[in-house]
């Protein structure tokens, strides 16, 4: 398997680009960027429950207009089958685990879910944010950076305790589920591109890390730390060229 097809490999399309043809009835289309954390999220899922879908990537920094037709906002992922088009990154992902045969990922307990919901907005408000922050701050900013990396750090810490009192080995159970999905993107990034992070310090979250690497799906979209830090160097300093480095299907 090429590192990372799950991800899908195609070229990113990009203004002036044509616009593919058609859906063909019953295939699912997946719009996405290949290093994007919130299309990781579906492209999880889809491995996850080996889902059959096709992939048509767009450049973020150069996006075709015909794309707004599909998504006013410009954004990835937006999938699209039989004419309808749904996107956000947790909607597309609850919409095909509900729709999809294979395990259901969603967490079914009332309580349990509402504590992962939680569980997410902090790690969103802490960790997600001050990694882009962290990644957008100049150089030689050590205060903006030793800023957003302390606050980063706080949602590590959060997630440590969340996985000590949920006394399993995936935020969702025994197997890796939505909400393990939807979080580890960005863990993956974090421990590749921001070097005063290490996951041995905080044992829970570096074993959770660890498990999630055997998971199937998983395994599937991961690209390199090299890969993902190349990426990040590139689209911080604007390259339009950034989204097809690495394996590129032509």
């Amino acid at each position: 398997m090429v590192a990372g097809s799950g991800m899908g490999n195609s070229v990113h399309l990009k203004e002036g680009s044509p616009e593919p043809a058609a859906v063909a009835k019953g295939v699912l289309r997946v719009y996405g960027m290949k290093f994007c954390p919130y299309v990781h999220r579906l492209k999880l899922v889809l491995a996850a429950k080996e889902v059959a879908h096709e992939t048509i990537n767009i450049n973020l920094k150069s996006k075709p207009k015909w794309y707004f037709a599909k998504n006013p906002q410009g954004k990835v992922p937006t999938i699209e089958i039989d004419g309808n088009v749904i996107y956000e990154s947790d909607i597309t992902s609850e919409y095909v685990d509900a729709v999809y045969p294979g395990r259901k990922l969603s967490t079914t307990d009332a309580l349990k879910a509402a504590n992962e919901k939680m569980l997410l907005v902090y790690w969103g408000n802490k960790s997600v944010t001050n990694f882009y922050k962290y990644c957008m701050a100049k150089p030689d900013d050590k205060e903006a950076k030793d800023a957003a990396l302390a606050t980063l750090k706080e949602g590590l810490e959060y997630l440590a305790t969340f996985l000590k009192k949920n006394g399993s080995v995936f935020i969702c159970g025994s197997q890796p589920g939505l909400t393990d999905y939807f979080l580890y993107p960005h863990l993956e990034r974090i421990n590749a591109i921001v070097p005063a992070v290490d996951l041995k310090q905080i044992p829970k979250v570096k074993t959770y890390f660890d498990q999630m690497q055997e998971d199937k799906a998983v395994k599937s979209c991961r690209f390199s730390d090299e890969l993902h830090r190349e990426f990040g160097r590139k689209a911080v300093a604007g390259d339009i060229g950034a989204y097809d480095i690495g394996p590129v299907a032509q």
